[in-house]
């Protein structure tokens, strides 16, 4: 990750990211779990949320994941976007400390910016969740919706 473009396009990453972490957030104190589901940042600062669904009515993760990738990569081809995200509830391990369940966040810039971020969590016994530390590293892209010559 080039910290230089990393650092030039943070308000992009905040802009993304932030309201799918908000969001994630409220589906778990709710409803103790979340499908992912994204956003995405137009040329014109915009932002907009979405979500995905297969045509049946009962539905998991790994069926809502390619079409939410899918229905994003076709709307950056199809509108002026800049930057898209992908919230999803994953088990993570940290530098080598416990695995723990974590908010991810894939954010994915034209430019060619690629991160995941995330956010820990842990089920209290009485009820409702603790957050910890939110953390970034590079990624590899998994929407891929600019082709590499538009970074």
């Amino acid at each position: 990750m080039s910290a230089e473009l990393y650092a030039e396009l943070k308000g992009d990453v905040a802009a993304v990211a932030n309201p799918l972490f908000d969001f994630s957030e409220q589906c778990l104190k709710k409803r103790g779990n979340f499908l992912p589901h994204g956003a995405y940042l137009g040329a014109d600062g915009k932002v907009g949320l979405v979500a995905a669904a297969p045509e049946n009515d009962i539905t998991n993760s790994t069926e809502v994941l390619p079409l939410l990738h899918d229905g994003l990569c076709a709307s950056a081809k199809e509108k002026d976007l800049i930057a898209i995200g992908v919230a999803e509830n994953v088990t993570v391990t940290p530098n080598g400390q416990p695995s723990t369940e974590a908010i991810k966040v894939l954010f994915e810039h034209k430019r060619g910016l690629v991160v995941a971020l995330y956010l820990p969590f842990k089920k209290k016994f009485l009820g409702g969740y603790t957050f910890g530390q939110p953390f970034t590293v590079a990624a590899a892209g998994e929407v891929n919706a600019w082709p590499q010559s538009a970074a």
